[in-house]
């Protein structure tokens, strides 16, 4: 699993303010579009959702790589192209 090379540790978001901070300090600030508590949220999630996304698709690999999944490769299915995806463009290679 390759590492984040991001702000590291805890992302949160502040209604009050539109910010999303680190532990180093401001990361972002929102936009006043009516979204922006729904995006804040979604974007302070992103380092934790891009390490459980990485974890289930190490996971699963080993399972397929294991041979008691047959023939089944997961970075051939839909799902496992999107996880890739995600994933790829979360370390900045897509």
């Amino acid at each position: 699993m390759e590492d984040f090379k991001g702000t590291k540790a805890n992302w949160s978001y502040s209604k009050e303010t539109g910010t999303i901070r680190g532990d180093g300090g401001l990361l972002a600030e929102l936009l006043i579009n009516g979204s922006e508590g729904d995006n804040g949220t979604l974007m302070a999630a992103a380092p934790d959702l891009l390490e459980a996304l990485q974890s289930l698709l190490d996971n699963y690999k080993q399972l397929a790589d294991s041979g008691d999944a047959g023939n089944w490769r997961l970075e051939d299915e839909p799902a496992g192209k999107k996880a890739l995806h995600a994933i790829n463009k979360a370390l900045g290679k897509e």
